[in-house]
């Protein structure tokens, strides 16, 4: 049986699908503190487990304000 490798980190557009937000958007938050962004080279990615813990923050901290 071979297991699939997933990705550790995506692109900008398959970030801003994998959201459900534009790309523009999605700019908007990699210049957001906190935001799990980073450079290699001169491409942007973001990490994907990253992206699962930033989603629960903001949903606990809404959470929590509501």
């Amino acid at each position: 049986m071979v297991d699939k490798l997933e990705p550790l980190a995506v692109g900008t557009t398959e970030a801003a699908r994998l959201l459900g937000i534009s790309r523009p958007t999605l700019y908007q938050l990699l210049n957001q503190e906190g935001f799990p962004s980073f450079r290699v080279g001169g491409r942007v990615l973001v990490s994907v487990a990253g992206l699962q813990g930033w989603i629960d923050q903001q949903t606990a901290a809404k959470a929590g304000a509501g």
